[in-house]
């Protein structure tokens, strides 16, 4: 589905274990830079014209694929969801012999009035996902946002009940036609699901030496979960998804997968970055991806925070976030036995050129005029592409995801962004979509994401098919801006 014609003006609810976010000080700082973001003021942006189609795909010689009987929904119109919690969409799966499932659920929402919102999934009336939680009762301009939801289970024989959750906490919340439950019956033999059981500890760093092309230092960032994949051989999946609260002063909290306590390049993890703050939200969801091609045997992967980091000696303008992760955020990792795994970038942007740690890796989607080589508001723009090719003999069921972050203006003047999915020039799945108020609003930075899962009358047919992330801007943006970091993965 395009863009929808109705899309509102604002987001809004809870499941919460714990809501200690009540905020203690601070400001929230224009960091210095780049002139499209609050993440990065001062520097000429540099025009990034946007090409089609480099695409990491495995042939992996095996036509084994995800148990028949995986399940893919959508909200066929917006959901509003009073205070408490309601069921957005529900399945059952039949399981012919014990196996591993993995639900992802990726939506939009927005408030009905002073709210917070929370999504998440149960299997059988157990939570296995994370909290996709977002509080504006503080925000000064609520605005729509996009969630994500992951979990996983290992389930015996027999039926299973799959329920996404929407919950709405002060006011009335709206849930977006289109948000989407997939429910996958995995072909990955080795899976894990970890959470975090409590909050974190206040997190605080200072990345004064951890500049834009340099990987993290080990003290500017923090391993807040370690899974053994259980790899024998071949490719991992990883995803993490959870929420992030102001404890201290706000700016921008950083989430993102390492391999082996090492931090992998952008062509391998895409990161997730958010402002706390009021202008923006207190506390909102972060959720990132990764796929690692060919790691060694038996690899860890790590859920990490750390912070948006734009230190600029010219003007020692550092990220002074102090937060915390919230309870329930998650980390999962697939890994032996995929029939069909890979990842599309954009060949757009020089991953080799620009080295493989790069936090602000802008891809101009959109503009009013203000940026000569960026596509106009309303052009459809492809962030990442690739070719997945199944096999014969393969069921054609395969997870796509898509996640990137965006970037306006301290002088757009508002709008909103959508990021959705493709398949061989047709829309599917989920639309991501972010609202940004008006100036100076629109600069904070938020993660953007859409899933489709090509299950029952809709798994594809064996030979090649070309999927693409697509983005689209509408409103009064100077250069609207996404990043390059790995935008797509699919896998069954």
């Amino acid at each position: 589905m395009a863009p929808p014609s109705d899309v509102p003006t604002s987001p809004n609810a809870t499941r919460i274990g714990s809501q200690s976010q009540k905020l203690r000080c601070g400001s929230s700082k224009v960091p210095a830079s780049h002139d499209v973001t609050r993440n990065l003021k001062g520097h000429q942006m540099k025009r990034i014209t946007l090409f089609m189609g480099l695409a990491v795909a495995l042939a992996l010689g095996q036509a084994s694929a995800a148990t028949p009987g995986s399940r893919y929904l959508q909200l066929a119109a917006d959901q509003r969801v009073q205070p408490g919690t309601a069921t957005l969409l529900s399945s059952t799966i039949d399981l012919s012999a014990p196996g591993w499932v993995y639900v992802q659920s990726d939506g939009r929402y927005f408030p009905g009035g002073s709210s917070a919102a929370n999504a998440y999934i149960t299997i059988n009336g157990e939570v296995v996902s994370n909290d996709s939680y977002i509080d504006w009762r503080q925000s000064t301009s609520a605005q729509q946002h996009s969630f994500n939801v992951i979990g996983a289970k290992y389930l015996p024989a027999g039926r299973h009940t799959v329920n996404l959750a929407g919950q709405a906490i002060g006011s009335a919340v709206n849930f977006g036609s289109a948000s989407n439950l997939s429910v996958l019956i995995t072909s990955a033999g080795s899976v894990t699901n970890s959470s975090l059981p409590s909050d974190t500890a206040q997190l605080d760093f200072n990345t004064v030496g951890s500049p834009e092309g340099m990987a993290l230092q080990a003290k500017d960032r923090k391993l807040l979960m370690t899974a053994q994949a259980g790899n024998p051989g071949g490719p991992i999946v990883a995803m993490a998804s959870g929420r992030a609260f102001a404890w201290g002063n706000y700016g921008d909290g950083m989430l993102g997968i390492f391999l082996n306590e090492q931090e992998p390049g952008i062509e391998s993890m895409t990161w997730s970055i958010n402002d706390i703050f009021s202008g923006a939200e207190t506390q909102a969801p972060f959720y990132s991806q990764g796929l690692f091609v060919n790691p060694p045997a038996y690899s860890t992967v790590s859920f990490v925070a750390s912070e948006s980091p734009y230190y600029q000696p010219q003007d020692a303008n550092t990220n002074n976030v102090k937060y915390k992760f919230g309870a329930n955020s998650r980390l999962v990792t697939l890994s032996n036995g995929f029939g069909v795994v890979g990842k599309g970038l954009n060949p757009g942007f020089n991953y080799a050129a620009a080295g493989p740690y790069r936090r602000f890796a802008y891809v101009c989607v959109g503009t009013n005029g203000f940026a000569p080589g960026c596509p106009s508001a309303g052009s459809q723009v492809v962030i990442g592409e690739g070719q997945v090719c199944i096999p014969q003999g393969h069921n054609g069921v395969v997870l796509f995801s898509t996640k990137s972050r965006v970037q306006g203006d301290p002088n757009d003047g508002g709008g909103s962004v959508f990021l959705f999915l493709k398949i061989d020039g047709q829309q599917v799945g989920s639309l991501g979509t972010q609202q940004l108020g008006s100036r100076p609003d629109s600069v904070s930075t938020r993660t953007i994401s859409a899933s489709y899962l090509s299950a029952g009358s809709s798994a594809l047919a064996p030979g090649c098919h070309t999927v693409q992330a697509v983005a689209q801007v509408l409103g009064d943006f100077r250069h609207m801006s996404l990043n390059a970091d790995m935008p797509l993965v699919w896998f069954d």
